[in-house]
């Protein structure tokens, strides 16, 4: 406990501690959750790039697709066509894949701020406590017995 805040009451004291801790214990939550926000964006923005040049290689193979048919081989339509194939697949896949793990983050992110809400209700509860033990008559201002 802080040695300023101690009031020498002992019903009021030990409510400090409390108060103390639990916004000791919401510091720190709010500290983890601000780091593991930098680390969800960090990783929402690899996904959304590797989602981005996954499309950017199938349009890249429906621009041959296209040459190919202008051409007019067989051959070249064909493998173009195939290449237009594989990259659809992986598009598909790596969409799929960074859809599911934003997804997850995204739930990951809102339990944190459940944890922290509730983490933020502990914390004011014990300070209301503080304020409520404080506010009490003491004994001597009850008057003589």
């Amino acid at each position: 406990m802080n040695p300023d805040r101690r009031t020498g009451l002992p019903d009021v004291d030990p409510l400090i501690d409390v108060a103390e801790a639990e916004q000791a214990r919401l510091d720190a939550t709010i500290v983890v959750g601000q780091a593991e926000g930098v680390v969800a964006k960090v990783r929402q923005d690899d996904l959304l790039a590797l989602q981005k040049a996954a499309y950017r290689r199938l349009s890249a193979a429906k621009g041959r697709l296209t040459r190919a048919c202008k051409d007019g081989s067989a051959e070249k339509i064909a493998a173009a066509r195939a290449q237009v194939e594989a990259a659809n697949a992986e598009a598909d896949a790596i969409s799929d894949d960074a859809i599911e793990q934003l997804h997850d983050l995204s739930r990951a992110r809102w339990e944190q701020l459940g944890d922290t809400m509730q983490q933020m209700r502990r914390s004011w509860d014990a300070g209301a406590a503080v304020i409520d033990a404080l506010s009490r008559p003491g004994p001597s201002d009850r008057g003589p017995r």
